[in-house]
Formats: structure tokens, C-alpha cells, sequence
């Protein structure tokens, strides 16, 4: 981060895309400790009192909707540290360090993004037509009721945010070791270029806290 005196000029070469990546990256994961803190502080916290009309393994009444959203969120922004699209991804292989659970997490947290949240092809969601014939009918013209159900996984598991946080931490740690690397390679291409040609790309342009389409923008700066 630029300090009070010195201005910021944009720096658009080809070796700062990584940078860039992880500089995203490194807020999704950001993102999904504090949902999962949200989670745990709200409903599995070990501090909070158990009440007789808790949901097992809650220690506070849960609110469903509540439990939902955090858990989406959560998947969503884990998942897409490992998507492609126009920045660079993390190479999920790295696990290959980690413990057995978090390679477990690491595939079932995807697969939850993937196969439910973004599209309904497994289990976690069930459609089900029904049709209901009484036990004294003695033809089908008797049938008068045909019904569909939807039943669905609200969340995750009581124990997944403690551990998915975990699994955030361990990749924070590989971004931020990554990211010092990718800093101090930067950092000596930029003294090696003379200080006309670096001024010539510009200040990045400002942005209101809320862009043309409407979408709330929050400002975000690398470690």
C-alpha cells in the first residue's frame, strides 16, 4: 500500500497477473474464515449455553435461513479460489502436503459448490411425484391427488465450520508465502524500469463505493 507521499501508478506487466490472482484468492479465503467464525460464534461456539429445545449438536436455537446463507457463502467463496475464470487458480495438488482431512474437506467442499449449490445432480436434493391411492380403491379412476416434494441438506454439518476453517488457514498460509515471492519479484522489475515508463501507465482509475451496474464494491489492498 501506497503511503501518504508517494502516488500509485498501475503496474499492468504480464508477471503481476499472479499477483494479482492471489491478491483475490487471498480475500475469498479471508471471506470464508469469517463466515465460518459467524457460524461457529452464533450456533456450535463450545461457550455458548445449551437450551432443551436445541437441534442436537447446536448450542443455540438454530435459524435455518441463517445457517444456509453462511454455509453457501462459505463453498462459494472456498470453491472459487480453485475455478478458473479471468484470474490465475490455486493447484488444488498442493494437498498433497496436508492431512487426510483436509483433502477430504477440500473435495467435499467443491463438490458441495458444484453438485448442489451451483447445480442440483446428487443427493443433497431430492424431487420427489408422489401419487396417492387410498386403501380401499379398486380402480386408478379412484385417484384423485398426485404430489411433488422437495426435500434438501440446509447447510453443513455442526462440525464442518470449525474444520473448513482450518483448511482456509492452511491455504492463507500458501498464498501468503506465494505472495511474498511474487512481491519481491516485482519489486525488482520495477527498479530495473525506468520511472518515465512506469508513470506512463497511468493512476488507477477511482471507483465510487457503488459501480455503474449497482454492485457494491469494498475496497481491498494487498498484504
Amino acid at each position: 500500500m501506497a503511503v501518504a507521499h508517494e502516488t500509485a501508478y498501475r503496474f499492468p506487466i504480464r508477471t503481476a497477473a499472479r499477483f494479482a490472482s492471489l491478491t483475490g484468492i487471498r480475500w475469498d479465503l479471508e471471506q470464508v474464515i469469517t463466515y465460518c467464525d459467524r457460524m461457529i460464534e452464533r450456533y456450535a461456539g463450545p461457550h455458548l449455553k445449551k437450551t432443551p429445545f436445541d437441534i442436537v449438536g447446536f448450542t443455540t436455537p438454530l435459524d435455518f435461513v441463517d445457517w444456509e446463507a453462511l454455509s453457501t457463502a462459505a463453498c462459494i467463496s472456498y470453491a472459487r479460489c480453485f475455478s478458473t475464470g479471468v484470474r490465475e487458480s490455486l493447484d488444488r495438488n498442493l494437498l498433497s502436503t496436508a492431512d487426510i482431512e483436509l483433502k477430504t474437506l477440500h473435495d467435499f467442499v467443491v463438490n458441495v459448490r458444484d453438485k448442489h449449490i451451483a447445480h442440483s445432480v446428487n443427493s443433497f436434493e431430492e424431487n420427489l411425484v408422489t401419487v396417492h391411492i387410498g386403501e380401499h380403491f379398486q380402480l386408478s379412476q379412484e385417484i384423485e391427488t398426485v404430489a411433488a416434494s422437495h426435500t434438501k441438506a440446509v447447510g453443513l454439518s455442526i462440525e464442518v465450520p470449525a474444520k473448513l476453517k482450518r483448511l482456509a488457514q492452511w491455504w492463507l498460509d500458501k498464498v501468503d508465502k506465494e505472495m511474498a515471492v511474487e512481491k519481491a519479484k516485482l519489486l525488482r522489475i520495477a527498479r530495473d524500469t525506468p520511472l518515465s515508463e512506469l508513470k506512463a501507465h497511468g493512476v488507477p482509475q477511482s471507483s465510487s463505493p457503488t459501480d455503474r451496474t449497482g454492485n457494491v464494491r469494498k475496497p481491498r489492498s494487498s498484504p
